[in-house]
Formats: structure tokens, sequence, C-alpha cells
């Protein structure tokens, strides 16, 4: 069945050295879209990546995704010797220029040199660690997509079966109400023309009431019911499909409205009915 384009994630993950945290959070949209925020080395080094695992998994939606890694040894993510050092020439430096800063100061000029000046890539564990908990992620983000889906396939498929009933019921009905349509328009033109009535002004009327005819209508709308029950039951991104149908189908149930005023309680609450199916299939991938 068709996924939501809804759900949200939140994933931790302890290693050895480091704590890796994902969250991610889907809305609906025409296309795809990621943001990713969190750990500035690891949305700088594995962008492109995490951005490729989604795309694989999902074709529409936006995605607000952030990874964060919380580090249990210091040494795991900072070369120690390397921060001695930069703190050394940082005070060298203060000391020559006789400037006084607090060590929160001198902490912060240090931390900036060592982001500025680290072109080293991620830890290859890291990385695959980072990768996997992504991974995890999306299919957990995935499973919730598929569940939001059914409930709001449940909801369409009602509501379809609402539609399909009135338009069984108009089938059924049509016939007597077209016959009552055609000795209107008999009376009428006997009314109009009195005496001087012909055949032929009859066989004009009754051509003109065969132009109320609501049956390729009917015939049209009911077999856009059936396509849009086969997609209801495809594992695929169908959204866009049914987004089409659904304009199709407002445009049988209007035009057969427009033909037949006798039917406005059912075309009425058919579009209704229609209408709330358009707005749940807006966050059908």
């Amino acid at each position: 069945m068709p996924y939501s384009m809804t759900g949200f994630v939140n994933i931790k993950k302890n290693f050895d050295d480091y704590e890796i945290l994902v969250s991610a959070k889907s809305l609906n949209s025409k296309g795809f879209d990621l943001s990713l925020k969190g750990d500035k080395n690891v949305v700088m080094y594995l962008d492109l990546d995490i951005r490729k695992i989604f795309q694989e998994s999902f074709e529409r939606g936006v995605f607000q995704v952030v990874v964060n890694v919380s580090y249990q040894k210091l040494s795991s993510v900072l070369d120690i010797e390397k921060f001695r050092n930069i703190v050394l020439q940082v005070r060298d430096f203060l000391s020559n220029v006789q400037l006084n800063l607090t060590e929160d100061k001198i902490y912060d000029i240090v931390s900036y040199q060592i982001n500025t000046n680290n072109t080293e890539e991620l830890p290859l564990q890291l990385k695959e660690d980072v990768l996997d908990t992504i991974k995890e992620a999306v299919t957990l983000l995935k499973s919730e997509r598929k569940r939001e889906g059914d409930s709001l396939i449940s909801d369409v498929e009602n509501r379809l079966f609402t539609i399909e009933e009135m338009a069984e019921k108009i089938e059924k009905e049509k016939d007597i109400i077209l016959e009552k349509v055609k000795e209107k328009i008999y009376q009428k033109v006997k009314q109009l023309l009195g005496e001087n009535y012909s055949e032929r002004a009859f066989i004009e009327a009754t051509l003109l009431a065969d132009k109320l005819d609501i049956t390729e209508e009917i015939v049209r709308l009911k077999t856009h019911i059936e396509r849009f029950k086969q997609l209801l039951k495809l594992d695929e991104p169908v959204g866009r499909k049914m987004d089409f149908l659904c304009q199709e189908m407002h445009r049988e149930i209007n035009t057969l409205g427009n033909k037949m005023p006798d039917f406005s309680n059912y075309t009425v609450e058919m579009k209704t009915q229609l209408e709330k199916i358009r707005q749940q299939i807006q966050n059908i991938e």
C-alpha cells in the first residue's frame, strides 16, 4: 500500500569511543528536499552520502535530518599534542603583544584555529558507523511513513466507497429521471406550438433530451474509481497519479450534476467526499 510523506524517528547508538544520535523528520512536498544539520565534521564530509541514502529510499518529501556525535574520550576527536602546541603558540603570541586574555578566550582562539585548518577526513570507522546509523533511521522512518500511509488509505477507501455507492444509485435511477425530463420537454413543446406541433418538433425535443443522458459520465466515473482502487494496492509512489484521478473524477461528477440537476443531492455529497480524498492524498508519496 502507498506511503504517507510524514513521519519522525529518533535513534541513538552507542560505540566504544562515541555515541551517534540521528533524528529525521519528513513532511509532504511535491518533490524531494533534504536539510542536514548537526556535527560540523559529519555534515561536511558525509553530506552527499547521506543524501544519496535518502534519495534511494524516498521519492518525495521534505526531510529534516540532524546527526550528532558525542565523544566518550577527548582523544577520539582531538589530537592532544596538536592542541597543546597551538595553545603554546597562542600564549607566546599574546605575551609578545602584551595582551591578557581569559582561558575561555584562549580556548575559543585555539578551537577556531583547529577547525579552520582541519583538512583531515573522518576516521573510516566513524564514517561507517554514522552511515549505518543513518540507514537504520531511514528504515525506521520508512516503517513510520508506511504506518501512517495505511491509516490514510483506510480513510480514502471508505470515502471512495461512498462515491461508488452514489454513482450506482444514480445509474439505477437515471433512466426514470431521463424519461421524466423527456416528458417535460414534450409538454413544453406542445404548450408552445399548440395545434401546430409536428412530428419533427417532437424529434428535436427527443434529441435535446438525449443530450442530457449521463451514461458516458457514469461509465468514466466508475472506470476512474476502479483505477483508484488499483493504485491503493500498489507498494510504490502513487500520489501524483491519485491527484490526477481526483481531477478527472471531479470533472465527471460536475458534468453529471450539470446535465441532471435532479441528482444534485448525490453530486454535492460526491464532491464533498472527493475533496476530502484529495486533501488526504496530498500527504501520500
